[in-house]
């Protein structure tokens, strides 16, 4: 019986003991992987031709908590300056083209409402130092459809109440990955060349 015994050394377990720890790793880089991107939903159903389309991206993304901030001189997003631009403007980059995806085998594009929503309040704050316009004007209402749209019912009892959010970064990582993978590079200098006429016509530096 001690002869059989003495067959099992540590040595003998190090190669199991090893295989189970990559396996154990690689599920945890894998968890957390689907943690921070959302869970992909399957849209091979979808031709992505005419009507047949889903309604939202094809991305489950998780729920998060967040607390809104009192507006405050110091702190990111104010009304002007350059810093402000830089800020309003760096919500909607992406690697290829601002929040727009391509979906299905044919690489339809598509606009994604949150990205439409954050350019639009961008409009309106460059209108309120530059005047009204028509495309302002649009984004208000647009805006005011948003917010019944999504009908945010938690309760207030004054500033930094804790809302019950979507983790929006998932969405952000959905788009960036999406433009690397199926946009063409030259389209990032084309958007770089329309942006940069866009920045001299209609969003002029403050």
């Amino acid at each position: 019986m001690l002869s059989k015994l003495k067959r099992y050394t540590p040595d003998t377990f190090r190669p199991i003991v090893w295989v189970l720890l990559v396996i154990s790793c690689t599920f945890n880089v894998l968890s957390v992987k689907h943690y921070t991107r959302g869970s992909l939903l399957d849209d091979s159903g979808f031709s992505y031709v005419g009507d047949d389309y889903p309604n939202e991206l094809p991305l489950r993304m998780d729920d998060i908590e967040m607390d809104f901030e009192e507006m405050h001189p110091d702190l990111a997003y104010s009304q002007t300056g350059f810093d402000a631009w830089l800020e309003w403007h760096a919500l909607d980059h992406f690697p290829r083209a601002h929040g727009f995806v391509k979906l299905g085998s044919n690489g339809r594009d598509f606009g994604v409402s949150m990205f439409h929503q954050i350019h639009c309040l961008s409009m309106i704050r460059e209108s309120l130092l530059n005047g009204p316009n028509d495309h302002a004007a649009h984004c208000l209402n647009f805006l005011r459809q948003a917010m019944l749209c999504n009908a945010d019912t938690t309760l207030e009892t004054g500033i930094a109440t804790t809302h019950t959010c979507k983790d929006f970064t998932q969405a952000y990582d959905f788009i960036s990955e999406n433009q690397r993978q199926r946009w063409p590079a030259k389209h990032k200098a084309a958007e770089s060349h329309n942006d940069t006429e866009d920045t001299h016509h209609d969003h002029g530096l403050r």
